[in-house]
């Protein structure tokens, strides 16, 4: 071992200034910044590698050493029938399961004694959570538990009902009484916190990272604002905040999104005399990244966000079953999603290291810019007036706007890619059940999925299918081997997007067979596949031939040979598709061109 130092000790240190000359020599004269360096949705320039030089002056969050992390594992239950409701805990304990949320949805009628038969309240951490405040449901929790001879200080727990939240998301009237209630009853247990402050809203309607944690904040200090009225003190407000927020799919943005959130919570914090506040938070899946096609997709999105979550250092976890953004949970979906939990803690041991994170060149270095443009945006918006001045305004809703029209603008065109959705799709797969999403009034926002423009053209095709109209599209492929396989592949992905029956990749020996066959199949699309310089030689003469022998199909070449546009347009070539093309904008246009004719059989 000693040898092996020594040995290390007789090269230099390298400089990141030395590293990135070496990277330029590479690029051959190409721009480094525009080759190498990634500019994301929070506008900030990440680099394709770190160095020591990039770490902030100190650790922004945690600590390297070997000490245990552990999170509560969460179910989300929906409470319609409290037996029903109550066996459904039970089956989930066996997997681990060491928190339930109940979603209740007539809390004045709900039966207690029923939800809760046979529940070890001191060892399970039991919340609640519904549309308003109702503070006589939690004081009947309480008065169950004193019944029950459980001390309040040994239960564990939150009630959720974040009226900032439901006002911002709905056209409903804002009004503190209820949430002020809830906080005064749980301050009598110390474990038990009133105050969730949801972040989905903001993430689900297409937020970037900065956006959702800046506003997240300003959620928070908004009703410490609120409920001073009622009485309740900055530190009362600030002892029953939990945070609930949700996990996205930029793996590493999420991991450091709860390291920023941590270090801002704090120093916000002690602008109101708190000396130490490290928050509660609750990290849960959210609807943008999940998809309604090719839906066991979303159990590899779950894990993912899982790691992201617990690795960035949540106290909680609750991740929703892959299938529970279009139908009521399955057991299996439920069984699956807490056992992902179990999967981080069992076998990959992600509870041993409380903050594996600290010490990374990148994560230190994306923790601290993350932190600090959210930092910014949160005082932008207190200098404005506060959270909710500026939602009133319209200012927020139209900064999240921008920033989900640049997010759907990459996913039509397939630079961000969604897999199953606007890539490798399931061409024989059904569309599932969609949920309904209220449409927002005004300037409030609504919780969507990032693939909707997608589930919308699959939704539009099976619609023509159950009228017995199926689009059809003929791979027409000839010339370049290489060239007319990767454009086939290409060209079939695409169509299978918008849910198109891909006849097959036909290959030809010449383009006048491939042509001749093309026109005399069922197909309504016909795709020409080859390459640039087969194009050259032949693409005039084929298009010529199809439009002549069926020119009621539509003639699409793969690939843009910027020369020759003009001449395979004149010869009968409809359209080109390639790897810079609005898949949404052009799929949409073929389907209203097929779809408002008699083309299709």
């Amino acid at each position: 071992m000693q040898k092996k130092l020594e040995l290390l000790k007789a090269f230099s240190p390298i400089s990141k200034k030395q590293w990135k000359n070496a990277a330029i020599a590479d690029l051959k004269g190409a721009d480094f910044d525009k080759k190498l360096v990634w500019k994301t949705y929070d506008d900030i320039d990440v680099q394709p590698f770190y160095t020591p030089e990039d770490m902030p002056a100190e650790s922004t969050y945690g600590s390297s050493k070997n000490e245990s992390k552990t999170w509560v594992n969460y179910a989300e239950i929906k409470v319609e029938d409290e037996a029903k409701a109550n066996q459904q805990v039970k089956d989930l304990l066996g997997f681990d399961t060491s928190g339930i949320l109940f979603d209740i949805k007539n809390p004045e009628a709900v039966d207690l004694g029923k939800l809760l038969d046979g529940l070890d309240l001191t060892q399970l951490h039991i919340s609640f959570r519904t549309d308003e405040p109702l503070p006589e449901l939690l004081g009947r929790y309480f008065s169950y538990c004193n019944n029950q001879k459980i001390s309040l200080d040994s239960i564990h727990g939150f009630y959720e009902a974040d009226v900032l939240e439901n006002w911002i998301t709905q056209v409903k009237t804002l009004e503190q009484g209820g949430i002020a209630e809830v906080i005064k009853i749980s301050l009598h247990a110390p474990h038990f916190y009133g105050l969730p402050v949801r972040s989905h809203a903001f993430a689900d309607s297409g937020s970037n990272t900065t956006q959702e944690i800046a506003f997240l904040l300003g959620k928070v200090v908004e009703y410490v604002s609120m409920l001073a009225d009622a009485e309740l003190t900055p530190e009362d407000v600030w002892n029953n905040v939990m945070l609930h927020v949700s996990i996205g799919s930029d793996y590493f943005f999420e991991l450091a999104k709860l390291r920023a959130l941590r270090l801002l919570y704090q120093e916000i914090a002690t602008c109101y005399g708190l000396k130490k506040a490290n928050p509660v938070i609750l990290s849960s899946s959210g609807l943008w990244s999940k998809t309604l096609f090719d839906p066991h997709v979303n159990m590899l999105r779950n894990t993912t966000e899982a790691m992201s979550a617990v690795l960035g250092g949540c106290d909680a976890l609750l991740i929703k079953p892959h299938d529970s953004s279009y139908e009521e949970p399955t057991h299996f979906s439920h069984r699956v999603a807490v056992n992902i939990s179990n999967l981080l803690r069992e076998e990959s041991y992600f509870d041993k290291v409380s903050d594996p994170a600290a010490g990374s060149y990148y994560l230190e270095n994306l923790t601290a810019d993350i932190a600090s443009k959210a930092l910014e945006l949160f005082q932008e918006l207190e200098k404005d007036g506060g959270f909710a001045k500026a939602f009133k305004s319209g200012s927020i809703s139209e900064a999240i706007k921008k920033v989900r029209e640049a997010k759907e603008k990459d996913i039509a065109s397939r630079k961000h890619v969604i897999v199953g959705t606007n890539k490798y799709p399931n061409q024989q797969e059904k569309a599932h059940p969609a949920t309904s999403l209220k449409k927002p009034d005004g300037h409030h926002l609504m919780a969507q999925r990032a693939s909707k423009a997608f589930d919308k053209l699959r939704l539009a095709t099976e619609r023509m299918h159950e009228t017995g109209i199926t689009p059809k599209v003929y791979l027409a492929c000839f010339g370049n081997l290489a060239m007319r396989k990767a454009r086939a592949s290409f060209s079939s992905d695409f169509f299978g997007t918008a849910g198109f029956r891909v006849l097959g990749e036909f290959a030809h020996k010449s383009a006048e067979e491939a042509a001749k066959e093309a026109a005399s199949s069922e197909a309504n699309i016909v795709v020409i596949c080859s390459s640039d310089q087969d194009y050259a030689v032949d693409g005039e003469s084929f298009a010529r031939l199809v439009k002549t022998e069926a020119p009621d199909k539509l003639l699409i070449l793969a690939g843009y040979p910027v020369e020759l546009i003009e001449k395979l347009q004149s010869a009968g070539v409809d359209d080109f598709i390639h790897v810079k093309t609005n898949a949404v904008e052009t799929l949409s246009k073929y389907q209203q061109q097929l779809f408002a004719t008699s083309k299709i059989s």
